[in-house]
């Protein structure tokens, strides 16, 4: 069975679903559940560090409660209170308006946070500066049950004159025989507490509670859930210490629980945070974007479909243009248009005007063909012709060194043979790359052929040839740069040669070879120019015949470095002053080849 070719306008319609609404959506959904997902957890990392920083502020704060009244449990007031006889009531009377008159003022009136001080003796006896009796008998009964605590947070409770008071007390140990005697009931004003819960804020209707070590609540926004016991789940996941948070609830009602637990005073600090709160931007940006986007693709589907349309439409007039042309009918034109449809056309109606001419001109172009290959050979001759002729000066320079010889004229001699080394080193490819220990001895050739031209010129070298032998670089690298040296360093100032150093230091990406010269050196403003082209002239430009500056020797060498070994490889201008110029040459080690 053949399966029929699909058309262009299906084409575009199942490429525009396929890689515009396909991708699109699916981009959508990974999107937007990653932004739930890394919103739900900023919650959670912040949630937690408040938790801790008001778990913190809670153990500050009781930690100073406990230093402020640790005093009060070896004050021989309070020692003898816990010690009297319930039937002697001129003892209590005594020690009671002693305790009032001395205790109560220093601790009470002189913090804003205690509200009540309260004794009692397990003999019987009790004293408090506010209301107290309604309370007795329940701290008693809780003192039964938690006689080993020395410090614990008893809760929330409602004074005689309704003022709320978080309760702590105390077990006061007797000082003789060092058993339990009495404890020291503190009222706490819970505006402390509120204070430092509310310096958090959890967003418009997010809550904070302190649950006690009874897991009851110590304190909830909602006055009546203090003291009651919280809710299974909850504890359930107190209990799981790795991860101290969870999800309560589901839908519109799913909320981010967090919890941080104080080793100190054993509150656990409670966060609820509704998740429709922290996503509610989101969701309304996730809809409004979801209904731009629908309208984007419905807009850009009857585009593209009418698009298309017209785009068949021509290229089907088109082929039938071109069926005519395969039956020999040459003299059929396409209509013209004013966009890429019409230069379409008028390609093709180029077409077959060209056809006629190149019919016409079918001998002309068997006559050019063959003066191609006579100019490609004539090329081949020329190219042997530049090759015999270098040769041949080096064929000559060796005869010239013979006659040197012969004659016993040594420098002539010895300066022929530095000659004909740097001419047969020069005629190889300049793009070979060699080792910098070739390069180096190339350019001792120039350099002892200028020491016969300057006899006092110093040439200070610290290399190691060795060590240069594992360098990567390429041929005619160093003696141009030396050369230049020679050239503007000392000749273009009418100076003799004095000075020529050269020095090399290694890091993991090479040498950094310096060339030194004693000459006048460069304008600063020229010095940057080279420098920046250096630094930041693309491949592109360093394929151009033309330097963007005067000479072309130190960019000729700097470009084919760059280009052959890349970033930072190439030449830079250390410093140039009156009193010299140091130029800098960055070459990799050698590359290690594949058998």
């Amino acid at each position: 069975m053949r399966i029929k070719t699909m058309t262009i306008k299906l084409k575009l319609v199942l490429l525009f679903f396929g890689f515009f609404c396909l991708p699109f959506l699916i981009l959508g959904k990974f999107w937007y559940d990653r932004s739930m997902e890394t919103i739900e957890d900023n919650a959670i990392n912040n949630n937690q560090q408040l938790m801790r920083q008001i778990n913190y502020n809670l153990d500050v704060y009781f930690s100073d409660i406990k230093k402020a009244t640790l005093p009060l449990l070896a004050h021989p007031l309070v020692q003898q209170f816990v010690k009297i006889d319930p039937t002697n009531q001129y003892d209590y009377y005594d020690l009671s308006s002693r305790i009032r008159a001395d205790l109560i003022p220093n601790m009470v009136y002189n913090r804003d946070d205690i509200y009540g001080l309260s004794i009692i003796s397990l003999k019987g006896p009790y004293y408090s500066n506010i209301a107290f009796a309604d309370r007795v008998d329940s701290y008693r009964k809780e003192f039964a049950d938690n006689n080993k605590d020395n410090f614990r947070i008893l809760g929330i409770s409602m004074t005689g004159d309704g003022t709320e008071v978080i309760t702590v007390f105390r077990r006061i140990i007797d000082n003789e025989t060092y058993v339990t005697a009495g404890y020291l009931i503190i009222d706490l004003s819970l505006n402390r507490t509120t204070d430092i819960i509310n310096q958090a804020q959890l967003g418009k209707t997010g809550i904070i509670s302190i649950v006690n070590t009874d897991d009851r609540y110590l304190y909830h926004p909602d006055p009546q859930k203090w003291q009651q016991l919280l809710p299974a789940k909850y504890k359930n996941h107190f209990e799981n210490i790795s991860s101290p948070y969870f999800t309560n609830g589901t839908g519109a009602g799913k909320s981010i629980v967090v919890y941080n637990r104080s080793a100190s005073t054993g509150l656990t600090i409670v966060s609820e945070v509704p998740l429709q709160e922290l996503m509610e931007d989101l969701i309304y940006f996730r809809n409004l974007t979801l209904g731009f986007v629908l309208l984007l693709i419905v807009l850009a589907f009857v585009t593209i479909l009418s698009f298309s349309l017209s785009i068949t439409r021509a290229l089907s007039h088109l082929m039938n243009l071109m069926k005519k042309v395969e039956m020999g009918d040459l003299s059929i034109r396409a209509p013209l248009r004013k966009d890429e449809i019409g230069s379409l056309n008028r390609g093709f109606n180029l077409m077959l005007e060209d056809l006629n001419r190149l019919i016409k001109m079918m001998h002309t172009s068997h006559q050019k063909e063959k003066e191609m290959a006579i100019h490609q050979r004539e090329s081949k001759i020329q190219m042997l012709q530049a090759r015999i002729n270098p040769h041949f000066l080096y064929n000559t320079l060796g005869v010239i060194n013979a006659y040197a010889i012969i004659a016993k004229v040594k420098p002539i001699s010895q300066m022929t043979v530095w000659l004909s080394d740097i001419f047969r080193y020069s005629i190889d490819n300049p793009e070979d790359t060699v080792s910098l220990a070739e390069e180096i001895q190339h350019m001792f050739n120039y350099i002892h052929i200028q020491k016969e031209r300057y006899q006092s010129l110093e040439v200070d070298v610290d290399l190691d040839l060795n060590r240069l032998k594992e360098i990567h670089t390429l041929r005619l690298t160093v003696q141009p740069i030396v050369e230049n040296a020679f050239i503007h360093g000392y000749e273009d100032y009418s100076i003799k040669p004095t000075y020529m150093g050269l020095r090399a230091s290694f890091d993991d990406a090479g040498i950094k070879l310096l060339i030194i010269d004693k000459g006048r050196g460069m304008p600063p403003d020229l010095v940057e120019t080279y420098n920046q082209a250096f630094a930041f002239m693309s491949e592109e430009q360093m394929l151009q015949a033309s330097a963007p500056f005067g000479g072309i020797g130190m960019w000729n060498v700097h470009s084919r470095l760059r280009l052959e070994f890349g970033e930072p490889y190439g030449l830079s201008i250390v410093c140039s002053e009156n009193t010299g110029t140091i130029v800098e040459i960055r070459m990799p080690y050698r590359k290690e080849r594949s058998v």
